[in-house]
């Protein structure tokens, strides 16, 4: 009972449809999946870009490298001819964004490369986080990050990889009066140009579709099984750094330790054991 309280407390109450706006995840996806439209204007409003025609989008995109990589799950993933586009939006700063822009666009071109293609077939791609904060903390209305050269920035390497955090708390320093008004209606603010307005009214007729709806309290559902997994397996994770800590400072006795911090005394042991093995091994 402990764990499920401790979980309940460092979880945010989880939202109503009714109460779900365009910076929720789901609903950002939908719009985004469903209004192909909707997700080309957004992309060349952000890039400053034109954009002939756009594959449809795909929302929970999912791509793996290998069977025993890490797999990644993109918000919003779509492409034109020559480029990859992946929008992510991000309401909270996790501290990790810029190794996962990293490893997003490993996965992408592990993707995009098949046997034998030569490098050049590979496409330009662009990696958006769409944050409500600041997470690089200077107060700039986006981070616009490409690969140049260190001792000359004049210098770029063009390999066609771009990754963009845009800032949502900062979005009156944007160039356009359109960028100003999406991040303000992303942030809760009224909806004052074309597209926002677009998308505006889009969510206002999600709220009606039914189908959306379950399908959101059965995502939700599923978000909140994984996060009570990942705190658990973190309590796990502490509780056994802690018994080994312990065990290091032989101050108290297994059992002891078994108490304290609520671990099985097989596995206290089991810990001992393999901790004394190491020591003998470092000894020879």
């Amino acid at each position: 009972m402990k764990k499920k309280e401790g979980f309940m407390e460092n979880t945010k109450k989880t939202k109503s449809w009714d109460e779900l706006t365009f910076a929720d995840n789901f609903m950002f996806c939908k719009i985004l999946e469903s209004e192909p439209e909707i997700c080309k204007r957004l992309l060349e409003l952000l890039l400053h870009i034109e954009i002939d025609h756009l594959e449809a989008p795909s929302a929970e995109h999912t791509m793996q490298e290998s069977p025993d990589s890490k797999s990644v799950r993109f918000d919003v993933y779509t492409k034109d001819k020559n480029r990859i586009f992946d929008l992510e939006m991000q309401t909270t700063d996790t501290k990790n964004l810029p190794k996962r822009a990293r490893y997003y666009q490993n996965i992408i071109d592990m993707s995009s490369l098949n046997k034998g293609m030569n490098y050049s077939k590979l496409k330009d791609t662009y990696i958006i986080f769409l944050c409500l904060d600041d997470i690089f903390h200077e107060e700039l209305p986006v981070y616009f990050f490409e690969n140049v050269c260190r001792e000359n920035h004049r210098i770029k390497l063009r390999d066609g990889t771009y990754k963009l955090f845009f800032n949502a708390k900062n979005c009156d320093k944007l160039k356009t009066a359109e960028e100003r008004d999406f991040f303000r209606f992303l942030r809760g603010q009224s909806a004052e140009s074309e597209l926002s307005r677009r998308i505006e009214e889009r969510i206002k007729i999600a709220k009606k579709n039914l189908a959306w709806r379950n399908q959101y309290m059965t995502w939700q559902q599923t978000i909140d099984e994984e996060k009570e997994i990942a705190y658990e397996e973190g309590e796990r994770a502490n509780k056994i750094a802690n018994a080994k800590n312990l065990l290091s400072m032989n101050i108290i006795t297994p059992e002891q330790i078994s108490m304290a911090i609520e671990l099985p005394l097989e596995e206290v042991l089991a810990l001992k054991d393999e901790m004394s093995k190491e020591a003998a091994a470092l000894v020879k």
